[in-house]
């Protein structure tokens, strides 16, 4: 379980890739008129970035990964001048990171980024009807974590709030985190990782999906993603699932930011033919 969720193990050197994130994230916030360090939330943490080429658009609200420890929206918004030559805006989103603060508390605070987006749609001008969610390891988590219908309703947001999700390399059963390294920062307890796993949670039929892994991911990440897939199918959500070729754990989101790669065409696709 230790190397079968070392996502670090899969690569040479992170930082090429994390340090990529950041390098394309900085130009972005240099060449686009956005919103930077938009509060979304009370907590210090709660913030966004967001990006909209012009009124009315579809948004792409990008979660980052990092194993719920490292990374933020600082380095999540590098896909945004692809996206907006596609006429697609993006909102890149924070959470705090653990282990300062529990999986429910991360939770919360991405979901309350949506509720506040959705809220907020007509003053930053897209479109709420059209709003698409990604996210990449954990950060596919915190996505899919975002389907389940009964806080959607809860918070009074409509059935089709989201009107699709792209889930990059993501983790949807937490119960074998509690039995590797990674509960050394996680401090989850059974209660904690049966909650948090959207494999338990309701997919709400017509939920339009894209769930994607590379080619070099462990056996662990893409079984997670084939029996997610497979979850959702069943209750009815409309689901692609697809291993990208010549892509690893890190570089696979940054296949957004390149308009000839078949990862941003795929995404686009979903976003752009959603209603």
């Amino acid at each position: 379980m230790d190397r079968e969720y070392f996502a670090r193990g899969t690569v040479p050197d992170v930082e090429i890739f994390i340090d990529t994130y950041g390098r394309l994230s900085r130009l972005a916030k240099r060449t686009l008129r956005g919103g930077i360090d938009i509060a979304f939330g009370p907590g210090a943490d709660e913030t966004l970035d967001i990006f909209v080429p012009k009124p009315g658009t579809p948004l792409f609200v990008f979660i980052h990964g990092g194993f719920w420890r490292a990374l933020s929206k600082d380095e999540s918004s590098f896909m945004a001048p692809a996206f907006h030559r596609a006429g697609v805006a993006v909102a890149a989103i924070n959470y705090s990171l653990a282990p300062l603060v529990s999986i429910d508390e991360i939770v919360r605070q991405t979901r309350l980024s949506i509720v506040w987006l959705w809220r907020n749609a007509e003053r930053l001008g897209f479109d709420a009807d059209r709003i698409h969610i990604g996210g990449s390891s954990a950060g596919g988590h915190l996505a899919a974590m975002l389907l389940d219908g009964e806080w959607q309703a809860s918070e009074g947001l409509p059935r089709n709030a989201i009107a699709s999700v792209t889930l990059f390399s993501g983790l949807f059963d937490l119960e074998p985190l509690r039995h590797c390294h990674v509960n050394d920062w996680m401090k989850l307890d059974e209660a904690q990782a049966r909650r948090n796993s959207p494999i338990h949670v309701p997919v709400a039929a017509g939920t339009k999906m894209h769930v994607a892994f590379a080619e070099t991911d462990t056996n662990e990440f893409k079984r997670q993603s084939r029996d997610y897939a497979k979850h959702c199918t069943r209750a009815g959500a409309h689901v692609s699932c697809i291993e990208y070729a010549n892509t690893n754990h890190f570089d696979i989101v940054l296949k957004l930011a390149e308009e000839g790669t078949t990862v941003f065409r795929d995404v686009i696709r979903q976003v752009l033919d959603s209603k």
